[in-house]
């Protein structure tokens, strides 16, 4: 039978992953703000003539992002095993990274058009992949209450095996995009006046 919230609840965890998410992001946009309207005599200075990313070449930094959403992604899922605490915690987390780095380009005067630029390109396949993963990990609630009846149906329904291949599959193309594309994206913006 299937649930208002979808088979197996699958739905709902989703829509709970997809809130956390979005929570961390306006709270992230609000750390910003606040951040931006300290005085400018508190603030640490950071100088450096280094731009991010440039000693990287494209694979190599398709490396580092893979690698660094893969390990966001393990740890999201391990959330079925922590009754979702640690899927909370990292998708509000993530979700703050996202909402500061918003809020920041919005301080420094970007473009809301650039900004999406930015991030739509490889954004939504990273972070819908990532809130699957929270929802797999959400699930993780629901079973620590009917840990005694663990049988062999419950754990089918949670489908590892599919959200693994899926998430390993969809994070290494939104890597590639976000190295090859973003990046490309990103090189032409600083070029702009």
């Amino acid at each position: 039978m299937v649930s208002a919230l979808g088979r197996d609840g699958w739905l709902g965890c989703f829509g709970g992953a997809m809130f956390l998410l979005l929570v961390g992001v306006v709270a992230g946009t609000a750390v910003a703000d606040w951040i931006n309207a300290m005085p400018a005599e508190t603030m640490p200075s950071f100088k450096s003539d280094r731009r991010i990313g440039s000693d990287r070449s494209g694979w190599e930094l398709f490396a580092f992002i893979l690698r660094r959403n893969l390990t966001v992604y393990v740890m999201l899922l391990l959330g079925v095993v922590s009754a979702g605490l640690v899927t909370v915690v990292v998708l509000v987390g993530n979700g703050m990274a996202v909402g500061q780095l918003i809020g920041f380009a919005r301080v420094a005067g970007m473009p809301s058009v650039d900004v999406a630029n930015l991030l739509l390109p490889h954004g939504v396949l990273e972070l819908g992949t990532l809130c699957i993963a929270g929802a797999f990990g959400l699930r993780g609630i629901p079973l620590a209450f009917r840990i005694s009846v663990l049988n062999r149906q419950l754990l089918k329904s949670l489908r590892l095996g599919t959200v693994l291949v899926f998430g390993l599959g969809a994070l290494t193309a939104a890597a590639g995009i976000e190295a090859f594309v973003t990046a490309e994206i990103a090189e032409s913006l600083r070029g702009m006046p």
